[in-house]
């Protein structure tokens, strides 16, 4: 018991380090990008009204630049109270959609496309959302590593009777097989300590039928 539960465990400690280091890349390029633009206005501020189109321009990309910051931010937020969270009832779509958030730097360099399609009202699901999380983010980077030809995932989030379903839909033709990838089994370890169903079909299709909260 204790072998599964430090598997576990280390899961979901790799999953937050993984977070952590993404959103840290990115808030830094955000800030990198704001200095530079910080710069040209002040170099645009001594070409006095000859320089008030690109200092227009400017002004639009560094306010770009604050508000994808704060989303990040606000995710991030986010994300630490779902980490910090005791087992009980959550809203998986508004969980999965902040990671989705977060991961869209690490998607983009990996050249993997994710789509979602998360309806605004869900049934309110039992469990822990941080081993959701991290089950949901092991199989996106299972998606990644494996090479394909146009390859993608769907992310879809649907009510099913009183429970909630989260589907990971891969997209594009693998050369190999995304089932194999969990040879240790931690991902049906990270389900059942969730107290969710786990699917995987033949194409690599990922079903979580999480538990519904009474």
């Amino acid at each position: 018991m204790q072998r599964v539960d430090d598997a576990v465990e280390r899961a979901v400690r790799s999953f937050a380090a993984a977070m952590l280091g993404e959103i840290s890349h990115e808030l830094n390029n955000r800030l990198a990008t704001m200095r530079e633009t910080v710069g040209l206005l002040e170099d645009l501020a001594h070409a006095g009204k000859t320089g008030a189109a690109a200092a227009a321009r400017a002004h639009a990309s560094l306010d770009q630049q604050v508000g994808l910051s704060l989303n990040i931010v606000r995710s991030l937020g986010s994300l630490g109270v779902t980490l910090g969270a005791s087992a009980g009832a959550f809203d998986a779509g508004a969980a999965v959609g902040d990671l989705l958030a977060l991961t869209e730097r690490w998607a983009r360099r990996h050249a993997l496309r994710v789509e979602r399609d998360i309806p605004a009202q869900l049934p309110p699901a039992a469990g822990d959302p941080a081993l959701l999380l991290c089950l949901v983010h092991r199989w996106l980077a299972r998606c990644a590593e494996i090479p394909s030809t146009g390859g993608g995932v769907l992310v879809r989030i649907a009510g099913v009777g009183s429970r909630t379903a989260v589907l990971l839909l891969p997209t594009g033709a693998r050369r190999g097989s995304l089932r194999a990838a969990d040879d240790d089994g931690t991902d049906i370890e990270l389900a059942l300590r969730l107290g969710a169903g786990l699917t995987i079909e033949g194409g690599g299709a990922l079903t979580i039928l999480l538990a519904a909260a009474r």
